[in-house]
């Protein structure tokens, strides 16, 4: 559903009919895309409470306050590029990046999103579901075999959209030189993805409380913060 409205390449034409390389365009397309992102994490709570576990029902809980409180700044972070763009479509969104991409426009969105991207996707150092070292792997701990491995095969598809919106909305989407656009979208979606597993292997696993304190203390008001610049900057200019 996620994959359905994220555009992966400039429209092309075969033998003289024009093909769009996205599913769908809807005009929500970014809202379309946080909502059924949020039904996503029903996975792991609803997962960790119906166990039967204390460990696994602990996990759910994790996630449900951390998923919740990470979303908001993620929010913010997506509001500074609406209001650049003037469009809730990512196809749009993509069009505006035609000459300076996003992420120099906003970097401090773009740190924010993909710091409370790594939050969403229970990643280390924010797998505090998991956190095999208190909860003895959280929420997933009854699970095993194919019903494991279905929770992370989500985990990871979920990982490819959150680089794919990374890509979408600070590199460009498929702008680039030389290469077909669709070839630059997948290239700069797996370097995303790369940072997501190098970070995985290279940064410890924050204590729960500090998790929560960058986000409520951090996290959120830095991204207000630049909500409220980017109006200011954008009044002026005008």
């Amino acid at each position: 559903m996620l994959l359905a409205v994220i555009p992966f390449g400039a429209p092309i034409t075969i033998f003289g009919k024009k093909i769009n390389l996205y599913l769908a365009n809807p005009s929500i397309g970014i809202l379309f895309i946080l909502g059924f992102a949020t039904i996503g994490s029903y996975g792991t709570i609803l997962g960790g409470w119906s166990s039967g576990n204390k460990y696994g029902y602990m996990g759910g809980l994790r996630a449900s306050a951390m998923i919740i409180s990470y979303e908001l700044s993620m929010a913010f972070a997506v509001i500074s590029i609406i209001m650049l763009t003037g469009s809730f479509s990512l196809v749009d969104m993509v069009a505006a990046q035609h000459s300076v991409w996003n992420i120099v426009r906003e970097p401090v969105a773009f740190l924010v999103f993909f710091i409370s991207g790594i939050a969403e996707l229970n990643r280390i150092p924010f797998d505090m579901p998991e956190a095999e070292s208190e909860l003895c792997s959280g929420y997933n701990i009854e699970y095993s075999s194919m019903k494991f491995s279905l929770f992370f095969l989500a985990e990871y598809t979920h990982m490819f959209v959150f680089a794919a919106l990374v890509t979408t909305l600070f590199l460009g989407g498929w702008y680039g030189p030389i290469l077909p656009g669709v070839v630059w979208f997948f290239i700069k979606t797996f370097i995303i993805i790369f940072l997501c597993i190098w970070i995985r292997a290279t940064v410890p696993r924050l204590r729960y409380d500090k998790v929560m304190k960058l986000e409520w203390k951090f996290l959120l008001p830095v991204a207000l913060a630049n909500v409220i610049a980017t109006g200011v900057v954008m009044a002026l200019w005008v």
